[in-house]
């Protein structure tokens, strides 16, 4: 039988980027089970509506700067944010102890670090999902830094009843941080067919038609606007392509605060007239289904959702070779894989697709069905309930269960 359950996840939203729709379609998928659960999230503006499911309770704890959307940065003004939603989700779990037995923390960073030593006191039991990988931000990644500082938080960290390693990287700095192997569950990320799918006969061209880029090829990012995503190499990559492929476009979807920076780039490499900056979109699953390429410049990934989606959706793409990528696509599996931080190759091999449709098709059809094959939100499912009862029945100190 699944425990009671309390989701912790600042980012819950199925606009704000992959972490935030993780937390909202599992959630949802296990109180449509029967589980009973509610969630702590952050109290956000400017996310958009967002649809969520009536039948889940979720309160919104209030931190300042709710404009701020992107945390990943080391700064005092997102450490404040952190902190504070930290100290209001611990009042809670104070509150409500007797309404759940598992914490689930979406991102192990400070809110699990600040609340986990009260969640020990109180008998709790503790899963903790790791995002990203060698950021120093999360579990996995503090052991030698800031001092003594990052090795006492990852001794501290050990305490967490079971990690959710979503990539075998991931896993290894986990595993560097002194977390017991047993302690370790490799569970993927996962991806909704029901929204992430390939589109019907000709609604490709009638989406490309209706959102006026008729007659061109359009090649799509999805991210935020931050260094790690690379976003700066694929602009370096489209001078290049730009001139060969006068009938491609490409679409940049998201926010972040290289915006300016990014744009001035585009204008002075001379493509600002065939880049577009979309910002952030509630309809990502709909402008997936209009691109013709998806690429994933990254330098830096744990797994990334944004590659999961477009290869759902049936997109060829091109990624680098980083972190989880090469945990679930090799050459010719759905996507062409390229080094990071190399805009030459990035080039080569956007353009290898650019110019052959044949291609572009028989990667983006190898895509979707590894993606219904191995990545179904049904599947990861039932492996999260398995591990939430396994870790509400063992003893106190013991790890739940191998490896996932």
């Amino acid at each position: 039988m699944t425990p009671h359950l309390c989701v912790v996840s600042a980012l819950y939203h199925p606009n704000l980027g992959g972490l935030g729709r993780q937390a909202q379609l599992l959630t949802e998928r296990l109180a449509a089970d029967g589980v009973e659960l509610f969630v702590l999230a952050r109290r956000m503006t400017g996310t958009g509506a967002g649809a969520f499911a009536p039948g889940v309770p979720v309160t919104r704890v209030w931190t300042p700067f709710p404009g701020v959307h992107i945390l990943e940065d080391r700064s005092l003004k997102n450490l404040a944010i952190s902190v504070i939603f930290s100290l209001g989700c611990l009042a809670l779990l104070v509150a409500r102890r007797r309404r759940y037995q598992v914490v689930h923390f979406h991102g192990a960073s400070v809110p699990l670090l600040l609340c986990l030593p009260v969640l020990k006191l109180l008998g709790k039991k503790v899963v903790a999902k790791v995002a990203a990988a060698n950021l120093g931000t999360e579990a996995g990644s503090l052991g030698g830094r800031y001092g003594g500082l990052g090795d006492w938080l990852a001794r501290l960290t050990r305490r967490v009843d079971a990690f959710v390693a979503i990539s075998e990287e991931i896993r290894q700095g986990l595993l560097a941080d002194g977390v017991a192997p047993e302690k370790i569950h490799r569970i993927a990320n996962f991806v909704d067919p029901t929204l992430f799918h390939p589109p019907a006969p000709g609604e490709r061209e009638a989406a490309k038609e209706r959102r006026g880029y008729g007659g061109q090829t359009l090649v799509l990012w999805t991210g935020r606007l931050v260094d790690r995503k690379g976003v700066a190499h694929l602009l370096q990559a489209w001078a290049g392509l730009a001139p060969r492929f006068p009938e491609a476009r490409l679409l940049l979807l998201g926010e972040g605060q290289l915006l300016g920076d990014l744009t001035e780039l585009a204008r002075r490499l001379g493509v600002a007239a065939t880049v577009r900056f979309g910002g952030r979109v509630e309809d990502v699953a709909e402008w997936l289904r209009t691109a013709d390429l998806f690429v994933l410049p990254s330098l830096q990934e744990g797994l990334p959702n944004a590659l999961l989606e477009a290869m759902a959706s049936g997109l060829p793409c091109v990624a680098t070779r980083i972190g989880g990528v090469t945990d679930v696509v090799g050459e010719g599996g759905g996507a062409l894989l390229v080094p990071p931080a190399d805009p030459a190759a990035l080039a080569a091999a956007c353009g290898r697709l650019l110019g052959d449709p044949a291609e572009r098709r028989t990667l983006g059809e190898a895509a979707a069905a590894e993606m219904r094959a191995a990545f179904g939100l049904e599947a990861r499912v039932a492996t999260y309930r398995r591990l939430y009862a396994e870790v509400a029945s063992a003893p106190r100190g013991s790890g739940a269960g191998g490896g996932g």
